[in-house]
């Protein structure tokens, strides 16, 4: 029975499959068959057409990077700085002026609150006290009659900072006298002095008395010079006071001098006997002492000052600074 089954259910598919196969063959049959006078189907839809697009170029993404920003720090407020002090001019009313004269100082600053104004001694040093002036004013000075060569100032100005700035100002001095003899120093000299002197004149060098006093480290009336003619020792030339007085012995009497030569005697016989060094540099005296009268002047720097005495013979005595040495100037007629 399962059998009988079976092959009718072989049969029904048999005959679908035949039956699908002429269906297929007679559409295919009709669908190639044009029929006479007919138009050809127009199709009322239109063919998508294919699109061969250009495709549009895939931009290259050049992308502009964003600018990494520089910090440019905004630098806090600085303080505004005030203008330093400053001395515009400083002058005098005349470049030349005499011992004695008056002057009138001017000057012009700006930033400056205060100022101060000196006169500066001969060593350039500034004093301890000056003027109290504006900082743009005048000043009226009278120079002292002993000032020598020049006459300097100094004018100070500040803030209230005390920010400051100085400026120097030099006025010439006329010499008011001149030297007593010919070549002439470069240089302007004290007032002359004339005094009564002596002069002996020795083995090794020269004594040479001055009554009068002849310079500022002098202070009695009375010295001798020892000049020396040697230079072994850095001294070529000394002072001494002149400390014989009259109706004292005026010479040693145990003290015989060679044939020819002399004991000096007096003041100079008195410094010759006490001070070893100078007996035994000038020796014995090759004459005796002579009086005349004599003009001393000295040079008028801060230091270094060198003192010239007109010599028994006329001619000049030029005894350098610091008793370092000696010579004798023959004067021009």
């Amino acid at each position: 029975m399962r059998r009988i089954i079976l092959c009718f259910f072989v049969c029904l598919l048999l005959t679908a499959c035949t039956a699908g196969i002429v269906r297929q063959e007679a559409i295919e049959s009709a669908a190639s068959a044009t029929p006479t006078g007919a138009p050809p189907p127009t199709s009322t839809t239109a063919p998508t057409p294919t699109a061969t697009a250009t495709p549009s170029p895939t931009p290259t993404a050049t992308a502009t990077p964003s600018p990494t920003p520089t910090a440019t720090a905004t630098p806090s407020p600085t303080p505004t700085e005030e203008p330093l002090p400053f001395i515009h001019d400083f002058h005098a009313n005349v470049d030349e002026a005499d011992p004695g004269d008056t002057v009138v100082l001017e000057w012009e600053s700006t930033n400056a609150t205060q100022a101060t104004l000196y006169h500066l001694p001969p060593s350039g040093q500034l004093p301890q006290s000056g003027w109290d002036v504006e900082p743009t004013g005048s000043f009226v000075y009278t120079i002292d009659p002993g000032e020598r060569n020049y006459s300097r100032f100094y004018l100070y100005v500040w803030d209230e900072a005390e920010r400051g700035i100085g400026a120097t100002l030099t006025i010439e001095l006329r010499c008011p006298d001149p030297w007593f003899f010919s070549p002439e120093p470069d240089v302007c000299p004290s007032a002359p002095i004339v005094s009564a002197a002596a002069e002996q004149h020795f083995e090794g060098g020269t004594m040479i008395w001055i009554k009068e006093k002849f310079t500022d480290w002098v202070e009695e009336e009375g010295w001798i010079l020892v000049l020396y003619d040697d230079a072994r020792l850095t001294t070529q030339w000394q002072v001494y006071e002149d400390e014989w007085d009259e109706g004292e012995p005026d010479r040693d009497p145990t003290l015989v001098p060679p044939p020819g030569l002399y004991q000096p005697v007096r003041g100079f016989g008195l410094v010759w006997r006490q001070y070893s060094q100078v007996r035994s540099r000038l020796g014995w005296a090759v004459d005796e002492e002579t009086g005349f009268s004599t003009t001393i002047q000295r040079t008028t720097r801060y230091k270094y000052n060198s003192i010239y005495l007109r010599a028994l013979d006329g001619n000049v005595w030029h005894l350098e600074p610091e008793l370092s040495g000696w010579e004798k100037i023959i004067v021009e007629d």
